[in-house]
């Protein structure tokens, strides 16, 4: 058996649908769909039973999932202590922390780290669902969260602030002409972050899921927007609606492997992160 085969059906089973493990693993669905007919070919059975509901193990394909998963693990656990025997300041390091956090602190102070260590291939992953570190999806992570893993180690820095934004066009309204931009799906009720703002009675309208979108539609004047004060002070279209301070939200937490943080290239982007987020600690708590 291929262990690309494995991966392919271990893939297909944790991302429900061939179209789905083929972008989970960086390859295309055909690909996919061609290594689980060479893992079902050499093994002379059927793994999955083809559905209108999508593929479904089959006995046999439980059982090589079971073996595949444990396998797995133990590959990725060799995979991360190998890498943290590594002491050369060269070599791929993938980095998940917001996009917006990325843009806007980091991107400018990247030339400096690059230029100090011309051998570290930097790989960003930005994306909305939280990479798993222990399962190296990622070695690095900057977070905002206020219960990291337990499986991961590193740094609390500070918690960042937020305050709830408007256009000043838009201030100038009656307060009880006011409406919230909402960030999820609707539900009975105000929500909490409403229930504890200054304009608590104030309804929630609309979708908008991400930090740029609101800050978009804050700025098109749809409504207030709950916003880290790193960006709703740093636009001049916009300003702070009432009169409360800003409110600590999560923590920013650095975080990596235990097997990896002696790992010479996590090493130098941790303090390298430190110093940025350390440096700009003003603007994200809304004080600068």
């Amino acid at each position: 058996m291929n262990w690309e085969d494995i991966k392919t059906l271990r893939a297909v089973v944790q991302h429900k649908t061939v179209r789905a493990a083929g972008e989970a693993l960086g390859v295309h669905h055909t690909t996919v769909g061609r290594r689980i007919d060479s893992l079902e070919e050499s093994l002379g059975t059927s793994l999955f039973s083809r559905t209108p509901d999508g593929l479904l193990l089959t006995s046999a394909g439980e059982t090589l999932y079971r073996v595949a998963q444990t396998f797995g693990e133990a590959l990725i656990d060799a995979e991360r202590s190998i890498a943290g025997l590594d002491d050369e300041l060269a070599g791929p390091l993938t980095v998940t922390m917001p996009e917006p956090l990325l843009n806007v602190l980091f991107m400018p102070e990247l030339p400096g780290f690059i230029a100090q260590h011309p051998s570290i291939e930097l790989r960003f992953d930005t994306s909305l669902s939280i990479r798993d570190v222990a399962r190296r999806e990622a070695d690095f992570a900057v977070r905002l969260d206020n219960n990291p893993p337990d499986t991961l180690v590193g740094k609390r820095l500070y918690a960042y602030t937020e305050a709830a934004y408007a256009t000043p066009d838009y201030l100038s309204r009656d307060p009880k002409s006011y409406r919230w931009l909402g960030w999820g799906k609707a539900t009975q009720g105000a929500p909490e972050w409403v229930r504890t703002s200054e304009f608590p009675d104030n309804p929630v309208w609309g979708v908008f899921p991400t930090i740029p979108a609101q800050h978009a539609a804050a700025r098109q004047g749809l409504g207030l927007a709950i916003l880290p004060c790193l960006f709703g002070d740093a636009d001049q279209d916009l300003q702070r609606a009432g009169k409360r301070a800003p409110v600590s939200s999560r923590d920013i937490w650095l975080l990596t492997h235990n097997d990896l943080r002696q790992t010479a290239r996590v090493q130098a982007f941790m303090s390298f992160a430190e110093t940025v987020l350390r440096k700009h600690k003003k603007r994200l708590i809304g004080e600068a």
